[in-house]
């Protein structure tokens, strides 16, 4: 079935912070021209990397100008916007005064403050999607943050009655998940993160998310390709290098924000990127981040050569 989404390579644009906590415009522009240059065709703003969760709609407008504006005439390229909020109604506010602005793709998620039913799923989709025939939207399948997580048999459902629901963002996939969505012939695209491209890929259409692979968009770019023409050998000998960087993760302080460790690999093309993440969390300090390149570089040389 015809997917409704290009497949592709996913990556976030994170938010830089001034030491007063100021947008800090000129370096996000770098960013976001940065992975335009990397021929990174689908990039979105504000999920939980890009602390979506906490702009204020002030700050909301002025970095989603400085996003659209940035991507504007850049050939083939997709820019979305996520949009985390417990309200519906700001949802739809902020979707709005985005597509002012000439953003077309957006990414929700759930509301976080309670587990909603299938039904109430269902609901919170139909209350936002319907609203804007005109747009394309991705669902962030977040079963850690909003505590719903939808299965293959709750997207045919969807896929049916949202026309405008368009791709999935599919994290933290077990390997029974992936074998349920691949299975079924669909018409969303779905986004895989590293450790799931390669075994999605196999069993079907996937396109890729990336993480820590802004640390070499050559990498992300290798993978991406075997994973499109099922180059088994290839894939498993990647994903054993991911082993290697999976396992220096225990280097870094625990229980850090999502947008900390993504900004950590923005730091690698970078290096002035901070590293503060907007109030109360924290990101990793100059310190954890230099004993994290040592033992990195030693541990995959060829990423860095």
């Amino acid at each position: 079935m015809t997917k409704r989404y290009p497949r592709g390579i996913m990556a976030t644009a994170c938010i830089p912070w001034t030491k007063d906590y100021q947008f800090d415009e000129k370096l996000f522009r770098g960013e976001v021209s940065l992975l335009c240059d990397q021929k990174i065709k689908s990039i979105y703003l504000f999920g939980t990397a890009g602390e979506g969760y906490s702009v204020s709609n002030r700050q909301f407008s002025d970095i989603v100008r400085a996003f659209g504006d940035e991507t504007k005439g850049r050939e083939g390229v997709r820019p979305m916007v996520g949009i985390i909020s417990l309200s519906p109604d700001e949802i739809l506010e902020r979707i709005e005064a985005a597509g002012k602005e000439g953003i077309t793709d957006f990414q929700i998620s759930f509301p976080a403050w309670g587990a909603v039913s299938d039904t109430e799923a269902m609901t919170f989709l139909h209350y936002i999607c319907d609203r804007f025939p005109e747009f394309s939207f991705m669902h962030y399948n977040n079963g850690l943050r909003s505590r719903k997580k939808l299965g293959g048999a709750q997207y045919a459902r969807i896929a049916e009655e949202l026309p405008n629901l368009v791709a999935v963002k599919h994290t933290a996939a077990t390997l029974a998940e992936i074998c349920d969505l691949q299975k079924r012939d669909l018409p969303l695209q779905f986004f895989f993160l590293e450790d799931a491209y390669a075994y999605a890929s196999l069993m079907g259409e996937a396109s890729l998310l990336i993480s820590f692979c802004n640390i070499n968009y050559r990498l992300a770019h290798a993978y991406f390709e075997a994973g499109k023409t099922k180059d088994r050998e290839t894939l498993m000998n990647m994903v054993q290098e991911f082993s290697a960087f999976y396992s220096l993760l225990g280097l870094l302080p625990g229980g850090l924000m999502d947008g900390a460790y993504d900004k950590l690999y923005v730091k690698y093309s970078i290096p002035e990127f901070p590293q503060r993440l907007y109030p109360p969390y924290e990101g990793v300090t100059e310190e954890q981040f230099a004993a994290f390149d040592k033992a990195l570089r030693e541990a995959v040389p060829g990423w860095f050569s």
